[in-house]
């Protein structure tokens, strides 16, 4: 994306690696987080991160896998990058039925159900799901937020 949560991650973690597979959003993220010297952009797709294996201590992904034809794939590709005991976060919408906001959006899916995370995460060999709707804000206007996290083995 545009860097914001890279920017308010920047303080606090030893490095981020950030990618999208849009170059526009690359350039809005590197003018954003210009100052900060822990943050490395990639240009590449979720379903084929161009990160190494086992070298990141925690992946997150926002509002994505609504996008992406594949998410299984890319919850896959989380896995691969995590070390063994490495933390992989999802926030995504929670499902709904609200079709015409879905296509305004370009979205593929109309969100993700708890169990349909914790499904996708144990297929990429994650373990120690736990998943839970979001409150929505009072001024929300879009469909309700879901957060699921789950480990990597350690052996």
């Amino acid at each position: 994306g545009s860097g914001i949560l890279s920017a308010e991650l920047a303080p606090f973690v030893n490095q981020i690696i950030g990618v999208d597979n849009s170059e526009p959003m690359l350039i809005a993220a590197e003018l954003r987080n210009d100052d900060e010297d822990n943050i490395d952009l990639r240009k590449g797709e979720l379903t084929a991160l161009p990160i190494d294996d086992q070298s990141v201590a925690a992946t997150l992904c926002v509002i994505v896998l609504s996008y992406i034809e594949d998410p299984a794939a890319a919850i896959a590709e989380m896995a691969r990058v995590l070390k063994p005991g490495g933390r992989a976060v999802v926030i995504d919408l929670l499902a709904h039925n609200r079709d015409p906001f879905r296509r305004q959006m370009g979205q593929v899916h109309s969100g993700f159900t708890t169990d349909r995370l914790a499904e996708l995460f144990e297929r990429a060999g994650l373990a120690d799901t736990r998943c839970r709707p979001l409150p929505p804000a009072q001024d929300a206007t879009g469909p309700a937020l879901v957060i699921a996290t789950a480990s990597k083995p350690t052996d």
